[in-house]
């Protein structure tokens, strides 16, 4: 059964950003990417009740600030000039060769800056007049705040390319503004006559006496230097220098040698002592002092004669025990054995001496190490006495060098104080050019400054609270925001129920039981993208999901299942949500077994599939609870039963769980051929919809687009003008009218009538 509302989503084209296609993969996020013309404007037309309220208030408070600053705290000005007089020579006034212009604005900014000197500030403060004013009387005993906010409001200026100091200030009372800007100038004037001169006579008998003193110090470390190197001149004391530097060097040396002997020998005493000196090593050399003893190589030679003799009687066949042969041995071990006597009593004789002689040694270093010591103190005294005169003297020579400086530039400075002081002879003098006048109108609030700039300010704030109020939003609240945050193509908007003009109870039956509303054609939209998104072939069995719960995906589901097989479509709607099912409360009767069933091997589809009033519209409920849903939506059995459902059916709906929240979605959505997202308007966030998206894309799914679901109509939105124009274009009269001016057209209006008539009768038998 086809209706209006059917033929113009059939031929109303997919409403995406450009460059986006339905079905397609997700754009991908804009870096720095900012906003256009278009957001701009969309931004001010959705929040100009919010941009107007934000000015008017703000300028309300603009003007309730200007009228209290106007009623109690107003400033009128009060000012007056002090002119610069030329010098005069004789009767002439001296021509701007003597006095150039350079030279006279510095000197009107000198006066400019001595007229807010704190001293003279505080005597005009002293005046009794003075005293009086309110102004004064506001800081009570605080005068120092007084004093400074005295020099804060006081303002003195050269006036460009004339003669004149500008001296001026803003008060409450404007007379008592005139009465402190004419004390200023009284007392400045004042004492301009009265201590220009003395000033510079003070300066230039500070510098003589300066000088006086210089030169008296000068004197006196001249004196010095004489003195001493009359006593012994500079080179010849670096020279002694040089040589006690050189000898302390070598004494160093030499000492640091005989430590190190020291050290050395009492080791070795220290190995020795304690020790029996038969234990005591026998070093090469001291054998070979042993072997060398005549005694002891007699004795050696008559062992060695008297072996010779053994081994003839032996070749010559006597033997061992004749009597020759035992005296023979008998005189060899006797002159062997005081070989060896003789060996130790030299060895012991060696190693007593060794001991001496390392005590004796010991002794000499020691002896000669005090020695040395004596001598370096001896050396470094006389070093130090020498440097002591080498420091005194250079120390006298750099006070000449530095007071010869001073001298210098205290005669220096004392010939510019002298110039300086016949200058100001010749200066110029400062006189009265105006008196202050009492101020008719106030210079605080300036009116257009403070109500223009107001004006200003209130509308850059309205629209500045606007954008942030934008900017800081993250609830998803647009298409725009579906594209730009979630990176997914929009299928189609669902408009809020509340916003809905036409009498639709629940959302989950708007398609069957107001097909002429704009949520219907909504739903009918979004078939419409879906279509025409891509081949059927690649889009036969859809995975509904969410981020979150209570997006309104279930009724997105129901919705485009009737529209669906509105369309002429077999259609199978499959509640995979086992934790939270919902499908079967929209249709009646659904069977108590389900999907759950079919999985376990319990059931076949046939079997447990449900038909409802819509025509070509089956149901497959969720079944009991398993105790394992995961492992179920990913069995082979649930591939199966895709498989089997594809061959049955033109197109299956999953309604599955979150997304976010359920691993469940993420399971389905492997074996499903594309995935819808449905994200809840004002309630759904950025954040979420954008995560739902990437998890979804990590594995591996194919995500087709996204529906915005509860859109609400607000000023310069999506869907308030929509509401009204779709409302007036599907007015029966309207339409009938329309295409029964089109020739062309006939046909489709006979065919149109019939389905109105068809669809009257249909709701007449419901009823």
């Amino acid at each position: 059964m086809s209706t209006v509302g059917d033929v113009r989503s059939m031929l109303t084209p997919p409403q995406l950003p450009p460059g986006m296609a339905l079905g397609g993969p997700a754009p991908e996020p804009v870096v720095g990417a900012g906003l256009g013309p278009g957001d701009i404007w969309r931004i001010v037309r959705q929040r100009k009740l919010m941009i107007l309220i934000t000015t008017v208030i703000i300028y309300a408070l603009v003007v309730a600030a200007t009228f209290a600053v106007w009623r109690f705290a107003p400033a009128f000005p009060s000012e007056a000039y002090v002119q610069l007089v030329p010098p005069v020579e004789g009767l002439a006034v001296i021509s701007e060769t003597f006095a150039p212009k350079e030279y006279i604005e510095r000197q009107l900014a000198t006066e400019a800056a001595r007229m807010t000197e704190p001293q003279l500030l505080m005597e005009v403060l002293a005046l009794p007049e003075v005293k009086d004013t309110s102004f004064y009387r506001w800081y009570g005993d605080n005068f120092e705040k007084c004093l400074k906010e005295l020099r804060d409001l006081l303002v003195v200026s050269p006036v460009r390319d004339t003669n004149l100091v500008r001296v001026a200030i803003a008060l409450k009372s404007p007379r008592e503004a005139t009465l402190i800007v004419n004390s200023v100038i009284d007392r400045h004037l004042a004492r301009s006559r009265d201590t220009v001169a003395d000033e510079g006579r003070r300066r230039l008998d500070t510098l003589k006496n300066t000088r006086a003193d210089v030169v008296k110090e000068l004197t006196e470390i001249r004196q010095r230097i004489a003195a001493k190197r009359a006593q012994r001149d500079m080179p010849a004391l670096e020279s002694d220098r040089q040589v006690q530097v050189e000898v302390i060097t070598m004494l160093n040396n030499t000492l640091a040698e005989l430590q190190t002997r020291e050290v050395d020998m009492e080791t070795q005493l220290q190995n020795v002592r304690g020790f029996d000196p038969r234990m005591l090593p026998v070093t090469a050399e001291e054998r070979v002092i042993v072997e060398a003893d005549p005694v002891l190589r007699y004795y050696r030679q008559q062992v060695e004669a008297i072996e010779i003799q053994i081994e003839a009687i032996r070749v010559a066949m006597i033997g061992e025990n004749h009597r020759q042969m035992l005296m023979l041995r008998a005189q060899r071990d006797n002159y062997f054995q005081k070989e060896g006597a003789r060996r130790e009593e030299l060895t012991q004789d060696l190693r007593s001496r060794k001991v001496e002689s390392l005590q004796q040694e010991l002794a000499r270093v020691r002896t000669m190490k005090m020695q040395m010591r004596e001598q370096l103190a001896e050396r470094e005294n006389a070093q130090r006495d020498l440097d002591q005169a080498i420091q005194e003297l250079q120390g006298w020579t750099k006070d000449e060098e530095r007071l010869a400086r001073e001298l210098e530039q205290v005669g220096m400075a004392l010939r510019e104080a002298e110039t300086q002081l016949v200058a100001r002879s010749r200066e110029g003098r400062l006189t009265r050019a105006s008196l202050a006048r009492d101020a008719v109108m106030p210079s605080r609030p300036n009116l257009p400054a403070f109500l223009g700039g107001g004006a200003l300010l209130a509308i850059i704030g309205g629209v500045g609270l606007a954008f942030l109020r934008e900017l800081t939003d993250q609830a998803i609240r647009t298409p725009l925001d579906v594209t730009r945050h979630g990176h997914l193509s929009v299928l189609g908007t669902v408009p809020l129920l509340d916003d809905e003009e036409a009498d639709v109870a629940d959302i989950e039956h708007a398609t069957r039981l107001a097909p002429q509303s704009v949520t219907a054609d909504a739903f009918r939209q979004i078939r419409a993208h879906l279509i025409f998104s891509g081949p059927r072939e690649t889009q036969r069995v859809l995975l509904l999901t969410s981020p979150r719960p209570d997006d309104g995906k279930t009724a997105v589901a129901i919705n485009l299942a009737v529209a669906f097989a509105q369309g002429g479509e077999r259609v199978l709607l499959i509640d995979g949500n086992f934790r939270r099912p919902a499908v079967r409360k929209a249709f009646q009767g659904i069977k108590t077994e389900g999907l759950s069933n079919v999985l376990i091997g319990r059931a076949r589809l046939e079997n447990v599939v449900t038909k409802t009033d819509v025509p070509n519209l089956d149901v497959l409920g969720s079944g009991p609870m398993p105790p394992n849903p995961a492992e179920l939506l990913g069995s082979p059995a649930m591939r199966e039963l895709l498989e089997a459902a594809r061959g049955r059916y033109d197109r299956v709906l999953i309604d599955g769980p979150p997304c976010l929240l359920i691993s469940d979605a993420l399971i389905v959505a492997t074996q499903a051929e594309g995935v819808v997202v449905v994200a809840r308007a004002v309630r759904g966030t950025k954040g979420t919809l954008r995560r739902a998206r990437d998890q979804l894309t990590r594995i591996g799914a194919r995500v087709i687009g996204a529906v915005l679901n509860g859109v609400k109509t607000r000023p310069g939105g999506y869907l308030r003008q929509q509401y009204r124009e779709f409302y007036d274009y599907t007015d029966e009269e309207v339409v009938v009218r329309e295409l029964a001016e089109s020739a062309s057209a006939r046909e489709a209006l006979a065919m149109l009538e019939g389905d109105r008539k068809g669809e009257k009768g249909k709701d007449e038998k419901d009823k």
